[in-house]
């Protein structure tokens, strides 16, 4: 089962947002959202090796 926004697609596009901890949780949550609703997302955190791993898992996903 696939996951589906109840957002309509590209509501972000050419939009900067800042997630506040973004490496885990709601924060985490948060980022992958709004990166598939097209958004380029800044992450802030606590623990650098987790934010690069969540920027990672956006960065698979992410449609170019």
């Amino acid at each position: 089962m696939s996951y589906q926004s109840v957002f309509k697609p590209g509501l972000f596009v050419g939009k900067v947002v800042v997630v506040t901890g973004g490496g885990s949780g709601i924060g985490r949550c948060t980022a992958h959202e709004l990166a598939a609703l097209g958004a380029h997302v800044v992450l802030i955190g606590r623990d650098l090796a987790t934010l690069q791993d969540v920027a990672g898992e956006i960065a698979v996903h992410a449609v170019i």
